[in-house]
């Protein structure tokens, strides 16, 4: 935008000065020679620089919660420690789903013998199709049950949804949990995102790619470079902004 500008700039220039010149009959003698002074017009990269006050955040951020009521058992992190997606952070006591689910995969098992024994005998003729419907009921429902026990007790283990730097720990080993009880805080901050707003007058100029620096008064005289990830689809229509979110590598944090 700002080197279309320039180009214009100079051709209106370069106009004038030719509509400037004195006629042959005004200043000087016809034939008479002139003396100019040329000046060759090269092209020039023009920068723009916009300032503005922007918000960081981490890539990814969650607070982690527990889902049921139980008892911690085991606490497996500590503050601010680094960790892996999946990593087991917290288990919650699971004695009698253990149990319980030790017992369905028992009936299960049964059920599954006797559902392929009875698809045999049926082939033999020697039993009814609603026997052999029966049975695979029966090991239909024992396999749900099994199922569910196993969602049951991945409820009483809490993992790490991505890898990233926890916070920190808000329970110990015997507290009872509800559903929403908060464990620890987890960050991806590998990349930051920078969001900060611009009048919509840079809307044209602004799209993903575009490079940028930031400062910070956590760390003064350090510069950190980044590029554009973003624009917002709508301006505020208070304040005629739009909001741009830039991300910057944050490797050695």
């Amino acid at each position: 935008m700002q080197k279309s500008n320039a180009t214009l700039l100079a051709a209106l220039l370069l106009t004038l000065a030719a509509c400037s010149q004195p006629d042959s009959g005004a200043g000087a003698k016809a034939g008479a020679a002139i003396p100019v002074t040329t000046t060759f017009v090269q092209p020039m990269e023009w920068v723009d620089t916009i300032e503005a006050v922007g918000t960081t955040k981490a890539r990814e951020s969650v607070t982690l919660t527990a889902k049921i009521t139980e008892t911690v058992r085991k606490v497996n992190f500590s503050d601010g420690q680094r960790v892996d997606a999946g990593d087991v952070l917290v288990e919650l006591t699971s004695g009698q789903q253990v149990a319980a689910l030790a017992e369905a995969q028992a009936t299960y098992k049964d059920a599954e013998r006797l559902m392929n024994r009875n698809d045999d005998l049926v082939r033999q003729g020697t039993v009814s199709k609603q026997v052999a419907d029966t049975a695979r009921a029966t090991h239909d429902s024992a396999q749900a049950r099994v199922a569910l026990l196993r969602a049951q007790l991945a409820d009483r283990v809490v993992t790490a949804p991505f890898s990233g730097v926890l916070g920190l720990r808000q329970v110990s080993v015997g507290a009872l949990v509800t559903p929403g009880t908060v464990i620890t805080t987890l960050d991806d901050i590998d990349t930051i995102k920078l969001d900060f707003s611009l009048p919509e007058r840079y809307l044209a100029a602004l799209g993903p790619g575009l490079q940028l620096t930031a400062n910070s008064i956590a760390f003064p005289g350090r510069e950190f470079s980044g590029k554009v990830l973003s624009v917002d689809s709508r301006v505020d229509p208070m304040t005629r902004s739009v909001v741009v979110r830039a991300e910057l590598p944050n490797a050695d944090h």
